[in-house]
């Protein structure tokens, strides 16, 4: 992706919802779509082509409709991404081979519907794919405008189906799934007798294991073992698909995506979401969808939440040495059966896109050209309307596109600031909520959204670190915040006491290290040694039915869910609640770690109270880190604004984000030793003057507008 930055849409001829392939009946039409798209800006043009379409019938081919698209693109000189989906999977599957049919942990088998296909553990299945991947390839790689592919769109074990009438499905446990994970097992335990033991089990023999379909009150050893290996399975189908495109084209990049990153979810047990650092090492491009105003609860709503999501995946990205790019971006209405989201508008869409690439990815994917014209999301997802007219969505993505294309180097050579301060993300943290019967993660996922507010308004760079990035060189953190981290394995506590005593801090939320990652007790909280680390021990936990308060320097916070005390040791107590200590600070060789006996985010998220926050600024500040940007308000609230800077060989890029609904006016004050000597700043998505000022440390853009929900992207040289 060195020489080229993709901005996208999604497009399927004679108004198809994706991933449906049909036959183009209008050729004029399509070439006036592809036209109209290339006419408002895109660089690109992404098609997707499934396995239904290209084998209606046992080894009988047609790839007639793909390779139409991608000869239209080549006339029309646009770039084409190819999205490749298995799940749609022809019916004669089914009947040749019911065995290959997905099962779920009731014992009920899932007949396709179009989707979720079948199970690619079936040896036969498997051979099939292959062989659509190899001759897709051949296909689609011939031609010139072809770019990239996404091999596995959100990859789970079962896609694009909402199987209701099971509650709480679990995937998958068909014969072949469990011989696939009996071979798993012979390789972790080695020996019958070891699994027994680590199981609590008596089996005879390997042929009499059966995968856990519960949580036990015995152990749930085996239900740990049966999570991860679902996150390494997705991981392994997404190489095996991957090198099955490879066997053909090894010039072309391979891409996937995430349905969001994966700290907002449970890995592995239901329908299979992963871990997304693993999956980024797999591909050549790691991406994520990216939709801030879909119907779920959960969705990246508010700007620190859409912060998380977009950070979350590209430090996924940049830990494994991948770019970043939006596999899909929301462009309209967001739509689920009778269920709707908020209505999205041209601002909406111009926000999201720069948000992305002020987060460094480099490549931009709309999702979907036209609405969905059938199925659970009919009328949802379109860019333009529903007869391929434009309308001022369409338009304002296309703006998009024509800078970043216009100023592609730019772009592609620009970093964020360095990054100062990172958040853990403890996936298994995350697997032991499963095995505790939490539905989800809101737990952990809400107070990381509370961490991330805190630190976001320093205009800083925040990094999420998957615990094997533990072990990698962590000097260049100032602070790293470990949220809720009940679950704990030797190697990174090894690795956080080292930093610690190598001079950096530590915040951690209560309970950490309460289990090892094979489920079983530590002997004391905080575990495996780190009482040592934080000075102290816990004495109990209990479940708060309410927000509580305390005192902490003269100032109030909350406390939500659950709070725990603490045994004093070579530690300090800084706050207390019910007159045992609260919070504990440690001096720890060069280093500090505080340990909070609550979960300091969720108490911002769930009661908005700002002195949370406060309280974690005041951390970041003890440790060094400095606001790189201030505002000096003259009109409206400038509350809602959000300030992301970039570093380019060509200059300082400045993103100024208005999430509220109100104008406002405002000098903006940065750190000149990001900048060297700047002579001009312009804007680039709009046509306005900015007045700059150099005082002492600071350059100053002066009478800065911005109207509700407005965008503005600067360059500074």
């Amino acid at each position: 992706m060195k020489d080229f930055f993709p901005v996208s849409v999604w497009y399927g001829p004679e108004r198809s919802r994706a991933p449906m392939v049909t036959k183009i009946k209008s050729l004029k039409e399509v070439k006036e779509d592809i036209h109209r798209i290339k006419s408002l800006g895109f660089n690109s043009v992404r098609f997707w082509y499934d396995w239904a379409a290209a084998e209606p019938r046992p080894d009988t081919w047609d790839f007639s409709t793909i390779d139409t698209l991608l000869s239209i693109a080549d006339e029309q000189r646009i770039k084409a991404i190819v999205q490749v989906y298995t799940d749609s999977a022809p019916n004669w599957v089914e009947r040749d081979h019911p065995d290959s049919l997905f099962v779920d942990r009731s014992g009920l088998v899932i007949h396709s519907q179009a989707s979720p296909g079948y199970c690619s553990d079936h040896p036969v299945v498997r051979k099939h794919i292959e062989k659509f991947l190899t001759k897709l390839a051949q296909i689609v790689s011939s031609h010139e405008s072809f770019y990239a592919w996404d091999i596995w769109s959100e990859p789970h074990i079962v896609q694009w189906s909402w199987i209701d009438y099971i509650k709480d499905p679990w995937f998958c446990y068909c014969r072949n799934s469990q011989n696939r994970f009996i071979e798993w097992l012979k390789k972790k335990y080695k020996t019958i007798d070891a699994l027994n033991e680590a199981w609590y089990r008596t089996h005879k023999d390997w042929e009499e294991i059966v995968a856990p379909r519960y949580v036990s009150l015995s152990s749930f050893r085996d239900l740990l073992d049966w999570i991860q290996f679902n996150i390494e399975k997705i991981a392994d189908d997404l190489k095996w698909k991957t090198d099955a495109l490879r066997e053909v084209d090894k010039d072309h990049f391979v891409s996937s995506h995430a349905a969001i990153s994966s700290v907002y979810g449970i890995p592995g047990i239901s329908y299979g979401a992963s871990d997304d650092w693993r999956l980024a090492e797999k591909v050549d491009i790691w991406g994520t969808s990216f939709y801030p105003k879909h119907t779920g609860s959960w969705m990246p709503l508010k700007s620190h939440h859409m912060g998380v999501a977009l950070d979350a995946s590209r430090s996924s990205c940049e830990s494994r040495g991948k770019p970043f790019w939006i596999g899909e971006l929301q462009t309209g209405h967001g739509v689920t059966g009778m269920r709707f989201g908020e209505s999205v508008d041209k601002f909406d869409v111009e926000r999201w896109a720069w948000l992305a690439v002020s987060r460094n990815a480099k490549g931009l994917n709309y999702y979907a050209w036209l609405p969905m014209s059938c199925g659970y999301e009919i009328s949802g997802f379109g860019l333009a309307n529903y007869d391929g007219s434009v309308n001022e969505r369409a338009i304002a993505a296309g703006n998009v596109s024509k800078i970043i294309t216009q100023n592609m180097k730019l772009f592609l050579d620009s970093k964020p600031l360095k990054s100062e301060v990172a958040i853990l993300y403890n996936i298994e943290a995350h697997k032991a909520l499963a095995c505790l019967r939490a539905e989800s993660a809101e737990l952990i996922r809400k107070d990381i959204f509370g961490i991330y507010k805190a630190l976001m308004d320093f205009g800083i760079t925040i990094d999420f670190l998957h615990l094997t990035d533990l072990t990698k060189d962590l000097s260049e953190y100032k602070l790293i915040i470990l949220p809720f981290s009940i679950s704990m394995n030797a190697e990174a506590v090894k690795a956080i006491e080292r930093y610690v005593a190598n001079g950096g801090t530590i915040l951690a939320d209560g309970r950490i290290a309460w289990m090892k990652e094979d489920g079983t007790l530590c002997e004391k909280i905080p575990g495996l040694g780190l009482d040592k680390l934080f000075g102290c021990e816990e004495l109990y936990m209990k479940e708060l039915r309410e927000p509580k308060t305390f005192q902490l320097n003269g100032k109030t916070l909350s406390a939500c869910r659950y709070i725990s005390a603490y045994k004093v040791g070579t530690g300090k107590a800084l706050a207390s609640f019910d007159n045992q200590p609260l919070i504990v600070e440690n001096a720890y060789f060069s280093g500090k770690a505080i340990i909070v006996g609550t979960l300091v985010g969720i108490g911002y998220e769930e009661t908005g109270n700002i002195n949370n926050l406060d309280f974690i600024r005041e951390i970041a500040s003890q440790c060094g880190i400095q606001k790189k940007y201030s505002l000096k308000k003259k009109e409206g609230n400038t509350d809602d604004l959000e300030v992301k800077l970039a570093i380019s060989p060509e200059g300082v890029l400045v993103y100024l984000f208005n999430h509220g609904n109100s104008n406002c006016s405002f000098d903006l004050s940065i750190q000149k030793d990001l900048f060297g000597n700047v002579s001009k700043v312009s804007c680039l998505n709009e046509s306005i003057s900015i007045s700059i000022k150099h005082e002492d440390e600071f350059l100053t853009m002066k009478d800065l507008t911005l109207n509700a929900y407005q965008t503005l992207v600067f360059l500074a040289k």
